[in-house]
C-alpha cells in the first residue's frame, strides 16, 4: 500500500517544498524546487549578441579580423562615412535638378522633362565611355590617386547639378556636364575597388569580401534613404541658404573622409612613386 504525505502549508515559506512517498517498510522523499524564469537582463543581452552576429555575419567577412587586411575596418568605417555623404548630397542635387526640369509647376511638360533628363544621362554615360577608353589602362598602377579622383570628380558632378539651376539657358548643358563627371566617378570607382578588394582578400575569400562590400553599400543606403527622407530633408527644407551649407558642409567631410579612408591603405605592389621613394 503506497501513502502519500505532503509538509504542512503552514511551514516557514524559506523551507524547501517535500513529498514523502511510503510503500511498506520503504519511504522516499522527493524535494520540490520552483522553475526561475530567466532575468529580464539576460533575455536582453542575449537578443542583443544575437542581432550584432547577424550584423557581422551579414556585414564583415567569414573569419574577420584574420581573413583581410589589418587596415580593412578602418578603411570601410571611412569609406561608409564618404558614401553616406555622397547619399544625402545626391537628394540635394537630385532636388535642385527636378525643380528646374520644371516637376511640380502646373504649366510643365512631364514628358519634356523626361527627354531632358534622359538625354542628360545619355551625354553623362558617352563621357564616362570616352573617358575610359583614354584612361582605362592606369587604374591598377595608382589606386589611391584614381580612387581619390573618383570621389573628387564626384564632387564637381555634384556641385554643378547644384549649380544647374543657376545657368538659366546653359542649364541643360551644365547638368550634362555634372551627370558626366558622375559617370566617370562611378566607373574610376568601380575600378579601383575592384584591386582595393583584392587587395584585402587575405585568405584567397575575394567574392566573400566582394559581397560584403555590397552589403555594407546597401546598408548604407537604406540608412542614408531613412534619414534623408525624415530627417535631413524636412530639416534643411527649401531655403536656398540651408541648402548650400548642408552642400559644403557634407562634402568638405566627404573629402576629409576619402582623404583619410585611402591614406590608411597599405597597398603591397610598387608603382612607379612608390618604387621612387622605396630606392632613396
Amino acid at each position: 500500500m503506497m501513502k502519500q504525505r505532503y509538509k504542512d502549508p503552514s511551514a516557514p515559506s524559506t523551507a524547501t517544498p517535500e513529498i514523502a512517498e511510503a510503500c511498506g517498510s520503504r519511504r522516499v522523499r522527493y524535494r520540490v524546487t520552483a522553475h526561475q524564469p530567466p532575468a529580464a537582463e539576460s533575455i536582453a543581452g542575449s537578443t542583443a549578441a544575437s542581432v550584432f552576429e547577424a550584423a557581422r555575419a551579414a556585414l564583415l567577412p567569414e573569419g574577420y579580423p584574420g581573413s583581410v587586411r589589418p587596415e580593412y575596418i578602418r578603411f570601410q568605417v571611412y569609406d561608409t562615412i564618404q558614401a553616406a555623404c555622397s547619399y544625402l548630397r545626391a537628394i540635394l542635387s537630385t532636388g535642385a535638378i527636378l525643380k528646374a526640369s520644371g516637376v511640380g509647376e502646373a504649366a510643365a511638360s512631364p514628358m519634356a522633362a523626361a527627354v531632358a533628363w534622359v538625354l542628360r544621362d545619355g551625354f553623362g554615360m558617352c563621357g564616362s565611355l570616352l573617358f575610359a577608353s583614354l584612361v582605362g589602362v592606369g587604374f591598377d598602377e595608382n589606386v589611391k590617386e584614381w580612387r581619390l579622383f573618383a570621389d573628387l570628380i564626384n564632387d564637381v558632378g555634384l556641385t554643378l547639378n547644384m549649380l544647374a539651376p543657376m545657368a538659366g539657358e546653359r542649364f541643360f548643358l551644365v547638368a550634362a556636364l555634372g551627370s558626366t563627371c558622375t559617370s566617370i566617378c562611378g566607373m574610376v570607382a568601380g575600378a579601383t575597388r575592384a584591386s582595393i578588394t583584392a587587395h584585402f582578400a587575405l585568405s584567397g575569400n575575394l567574392a566573400d569580401v566582394s559581397a560584403k562590400e555590397g552589403a555594407q553599400e546597401t546598408a548604407v543606403t537604406l540608412v542614408g534613404l531613412l534619414v534623408g527622407s525624415y530627417l535631413f530633408a524636412p530639416l534643411v527644407g527649401e531655403s536656398a541658404p540651408a541648402v548650400w551649407t548642408a552642400f559644403a558642409l557634407l562634402t568638405a567631410l566627404h573629402v576629409y573622409a576619402n582623404w583619410q579612408g585611402v591614406g590608411c591603405l597599405a597597398l603591397l605592389w610598387l608603382n612607379r612613386h612608390r618604387a621612387v621613394l622605396a630606392s632613396r
